[in-house]
């Protein structure tokens, strides 16, 4: 127990409570000084702190010169018993003039006709006695404890303070009382030191100062208070993690426009026109800017003609005619693949071989629920070269992973418009007791990488999110939650260590 505790333990132990006023007087403890070790005290169980609260009444600046001067409804009616009556000749004696007759009159004290003012009766008792209103005032110079007044008082209390004479402060009295675990602990405390030493110096050993005082004695096992630092938002922190761990396995970063060409978003990625997930059930379209400019006429050529009928790479394509002005039409992006398409366009021969990867917001039209939102993060990575194999995908998708924390995970075959082979990564959920779809990936097929790079070559490529598994991680069981910005949540999130 600190020495501060018992020196408050042997104060309480004739009166059994007291204030912390009083306190500071037994102890010749500062007031911070008692009301922290009582808090301390508290939490052991040896006193308890009850708390009233209260408000007191006092003037402010312009009810300090109200009283000093005079309400100005006492100067007007003053001024009037002396023979100032007209108001024009009021105005140059009372000030402010219009704040007096509105009071005078609303007190009964005066009465107006035809620009003259006399007084009433009412008036004239209240020339020759001080008003309840002066009363308070001067109350009020020391603190006017507002439970003390009389029913009467309060209304005129209050209409004072409506007029700004007066202003309420709120205080807390704390009352510190002794519990019974408090008088079985005294007999045990033994003598108050006069002097506590709490961290032993070089300086207190050289000088053997240490002699004859007390050491502090400390439980590590005490609760403390809680500090809460400035820190980044956890998805923020993620990310941060997210984009070291690829440049570090020798990536560069993807990046570019969250509104974006339908052309770059579906297109490019031979995923034709007539697919549901371009309906606006699913995408968001833009109204302005509703269309963009399609890029060079040339890669525009042979994406068009690898829809309408494969082109070189072999394939049939889609049979059917494919629509410029669809191509062109703006959307946010529906994922960041649309930059990996971007960024295989712009390649050329002596870049090969080449690692990308990108980090940024995608925006689906989707039904909200405990697993989707409208607008998430999603990293995309490729890999261009030749000779990488599903098997490297699955490498990168495995480090990706783990890099991240995830311990039970499954990859299983899948289909997508734009790879073949396609996989897809589940997480297992132990509280919803499923699997969870986290991403698609898989090697890019010739109708992608040929109109865009200008020949066949394996590029592997993967499109996950990362805000289901930093729910995982932080105990979140519901996606909403985890851009809701909850001040507790982020106080208590732990950093991003991995």
């Amino acid at each position: 127990m600190h020495e501060h505790e018992r020196r408050i333990l042997q104060a309480l132990r004739e009166r059994g409570s007291t204030s912390v006023e009083e306190l500071q007087r037994l102890t010749g403890l500062s007031r911070g000084a008692v009301e922290k070790a009582s808090a301390w005290a508290e939490t052991k169980g040896v006193v308890e702190i009850e708390e009233e609260a209260y408000e007191v009444l006092r003037l402010t600046d312009e009810g300090r010169r109200y009283l000093e001067e005079g309400l100005p409804e006492k100067r007007l009616i003053k001024a009037v018993s002396e023979g100032v009556e007209e108001i024009e000749a009021l105005r140059r004696r009372v000030k402010p003039l219009e704040i007096a007759l509105a009071w005078a009159r609303r007190k009964g004290w005066i009465n107006i006709e035809r620009g003259r003012v006399t007084l009433t009766e009412e008036g004239l008792r209240a020339l020759g006695e001080k008003t309840p209103d002066e009363g308070l005032l001067e109350q009020a110079v020391e603190g006017l404890r507002v439970e003390k007044l009389k029913p009467e008082e309060v209304e005129r209390a209050e209409q004072l303070r409506r007029r700004g004479l007066l202003k309420a402060e709120r205080h807390v009295r704390r009352t510190i009382r002794i519990t019974e675990l408090g008088r079985e602990v005294l007999p045990h405390l033994g003598e108050v030191a006069e002097r506590v030493i709490t961290q032993l110096t070089p300086e207190l050993l050289k000088s053997r100062a240490w002699r004859g005082a007390r050491f502090q004695r400390y439980d590590v096992k005490l609760p403390a208070p809680r500090v809460y630092p400035g820190k980044k938002h956890f998805i923020r922190q993620v990310i941060d993690y997210i984009r070291r761990f690829w440049v570090e396995l020798g990536f560069r970063e993807m990046k570019g426009p969250i509104v974006e060409l339908a052309f770059w978003n579906f297109d490019a990625l031979f995923q034709p026109q007539d697919h549901p997930a371009r309906d606006l059930a699913d995408t968001f379209y833009m109204k302005t800017p509703h269309s963009g400019r399609l890029p060079d006429p040339e890669l525009v050529r042979r994406v068009r003609e690898t829809h309408e009928n494969g082109w070189t790479t072999g394939s049939t394509g889609w049979r059917y005619r494919w629509d410029p002005d669809f191509a062109a039409r703006c959307c946010l992006r529906t994922h960041t693949t649309s930059l990996s398409a971007r960024t295989l366009a712009l390649l050329r021969e002596e870049d090969l071989p080449a690692k990308f990867f990108s980090i940024g917001k995608v925006f689906r039209n989707e039904a909200i629920d405990w697993s989707h939102l409208m607008e998430f993060y999603q990293t995309d990575g490729i890999v261009v070269g030749e000779g990488v194999t599903f098997r490297n995908l699955l490498g990168y998708l495995k480090a990706y992973l783990e890099g991240l924390g995830v311990e039970e995970y499954r990859f299983r075959p899948s289909y997508f418009p734009y790879t073949e082979m396609s996989v897809e990564a589940e997480v297992w959920v132990e509280e919803r007791g499923a699997w969870m779809e986290l991403f698609g990936a898989g090697i890019f097929r010739p109708e992608v990488v040929k109109p865009l790079l200008g020949r066949d070559i394996p590029v592997l490529a993967w499109g996950p999110g990362f805000d289901r598994i930093v729910m995982g991680h932080y105990g979140i069981r519901d996606l909403r939650v985890l851009y809701g910005n909850d001040i507790g949540l982020l106080r208590r999130a732990r950093l991003w260590v991995r």
